[in-house]
């Protein structure tokens, strides 16, 4: 009960250093329930995904940069007022290499400003992939996947400022635009992206790390089997979740890296379930080693036990031996000691006569 206390009061950043450092307290923390070990894969993906969401929010940043100075050297002068877009072309204006990974194409075509022409205009450009239409007086943003009818999200300007800058700004134009992509105004943009992307990382990650666990978990039954020692697998899946840990702590450190650097590692997955597998496998030796202790422990006790009871036995029969024999009474026949009662009656009264 004691130590079952003590587990229950670990704090988190306790654990993170026993699942480093201390193999033996796997199977005490195994024991704190599966819905512990969950929270703190909870957790742990939490703090994966903090770093994810940061990166990816750099990366659009960049993106935002990036975009500004497109803007600045290819798109020709343009101003915004009363919810549409003027801009002197007289043909639209299609980027295909776009810098951010979550849209395919561009398409800026302000010439275009009843529904009946965006729809022919959009049939005319048909492609796979995520493209975004800037039109005179919307924005659409059109997904399509192979075999599968197009999606179309439409936005009015007024909308899409008011949705990601958090104010409404009635006119600007190309000079302002760029200053403003480049300057403080962005912050709220990027705070709601950042907290869209951790949302939605958070849950693609607690579903992975929970199927990675899984995976070692099996790995880890597979072991026990070989070895030859029973663990609920509940308990092999706790472990194996703890087992994470290094692993988890490892790519945080790959996520920063990323930030900056274009570093990348080949296997990083595979090195990731390999330590965490290494991590559950030397637990399991280490419980197979105490389990072989104990029952030597156990021979010892039964062997001290067996040469005890041998001694008294040997001390009861010495004993014995040094006691001198008794002899059995003989038993008393009642005539005889009848008989013997009156002879002596007789002689007491013979006594008193002669007294007499």
């Amino acid at each position: 009960m004691k130590n079952n206390e003590e587990i229950v009061n670990i704090n988190f950043f306790k654990k993170v250093w026993y699942s480093i450092t201390k193999f033996e307290k796997y199977p005490e923390m195994a024991t704190d329930g599966l819905g512990r070990a969950v929270k703190y894969l909870i957790i742990l993906s939490a703090l994966v995904t903090v770093f994810m969401a940061i990166g990816s929010t750099l990366s659009m940043r960049n993106m935002v940069f990036q975009l500004s100075d497109y803007i600045n050297n290819n798109i020709p002068e343009f101003s915004y007022e009363n919810g549409e877009i003027q801009m002197d072309i007289s043909e639209p204006i299609i980027i295909e290499n776009v810098a951010y990974d979550g849209i395919d194409r561009i398409i800026i075509n302000p010439l275009i400003g009843s529904d009946e022409e965006k729809i022919a205009f959009q049939q005319q450009n048909d492609a796979n992939g995520i493209t975004v239409y800037f039109f005179k007086n919307q924005i659409i943003i059109r997904t399509k996947l192979e075999g599968i009818e197009a999606n179309v999200s439409p936005y009015t300007y007024q909308d899409f400022i008011l949705s990601y800058v958090g104010e409404d700004v009635e006119t600007f134009n190309k000079a302002q635009m760029i200053e403003f992509m480049r300057g403080s105004g962005m912050i709220n943009f990027y705070f709601k992206y950042f907290v869209s992307a951790f949302l939605s990382f958070l849950i693609v990650d607690i579903f992975v790390t929970a199927i990675d666990a899984l995976e070692i978990a099996v790995f880890g039954w597979l072991t026990t089997v070989i070895t030859r020692i029973k663990i609920r697998f509940v308990a092999i899946y706790n472990m194996a979740i703890y087992a994470l840990t290094l692993p988890t702590i490892l790519n945080i450190i790959y996520i920063i890296i990323n930030m900056f650097t274009n570093f990348t590692i080949s296997y990083f997955q595979v090195a990731y379930i390999t330590i965490a597998y290494i991590y559950l496998a030397t637990v399991i030796f280490l419980l197979k080693d105490d389990l072989i202790k104990r029952m030597q422990e156990v021979e010892k006790i039964k062997k001290e036990q067996e040469k005890v009871k041998q001694e008294i036995e040997r001390e009861d029969k010495k004993e014995k031996k040094e006691e001198p024999p008794v002899e059995p009474r003989k038993p008393v026949n009642p005539e005889k000691k009848e008989k013997e009662k009156g002879e002596a009656d007789g002689e007491e009264t013979n006594g008193s006569q002669a007294i007499t």
